[in-house]
């Protein structure tokens, strides 16, 4: 954690450098929910939706067309039921270092405020992964924190508004590689994040 702390103060203090260099360029922190599941290929284990936190810095550059890179820490968690059972077979949970490269455009530009849209990928390098099998679990499928990748990529696209120096961002992601290294079980993440930043430049 301490050198995730480093890394968001390196990016501000370069920041504030670039900032009087380069024009449209914005740096702050952001802090938000993340809404996520896990979902598989097996019919009887139905994903449900959990929330957790997602917190770190983003930079912008640009003004009617601009980059938006971020480096956030999230976690991505998902429950797992057995609907022929009615009951919980397990929960997965993903700490990550999030990296989303975004390009976006600002549909309204007014003074006060503006609308955007946005999309591009992610690169999301597990930190800490934690899994709880319950009853109902398959036990021909051997999940296991070390069948887990510790690299994922996703796609993420949403809107944004900003009032003032403010930016409020929603976005869902798309899993697009499978979160599990087993042949036979297929695991794959969706996410819904809300967010507000600060452009402290």
């Amino acid at each position: 954690m301490k050198k995730l702390i480093l890394i968001a103060l390196a990016m501000l203090t370069a920041g504030i450098t670039y900032a009087q260099l380069i024009p449209g360029f914005t740096i702050g922190p952001k802090v938000g929910a993340s809404f996520s599941k896990f979902s598989t290929d097996i019919d009887d284990l139905e994903a449900e939706m959990k929330n957790t936190l997602h917190f770190g810095v983003f930079a912008r550059i640009g003004k009617k067309v601009y980059f938006q890179p971020e480096l956030l820490v999230n976690t991505r968690k998902g429950e797992m039921r057995n609907s022929n059972l009615d009951l919980k077979a397990g929960t997965v949970k993903v700490g990550s270092l999030d990296v989303p490269l975004l390009v976006g455009y600002r549909l309204i530009d007014a003074k006060v405020f503006n609308i955007r849209a946005m999309a591009g990928p992610s690169v999301n390098k597990v930190i800490n992964k934690t899994i709880e099998l319950d009853e109902g679990w398959d036990d021909d499928i051997n999940l296991t924190e070390d069948n887990l990748r510790d690299l994922n990529w996703g796609f993420q696209f949403g809107a944004g508004v900003d009032v003032l120096m403010f930016a409020v961002d929603l976005r869902y992601e798309i899993g697009l590689n499978d979160f599990s290294k087993l042949d036979n079980f297929d695991l794959k993440n969706n996410t819904f994040t809300l967010s507000v930043g600060w452009k402290i430049l």
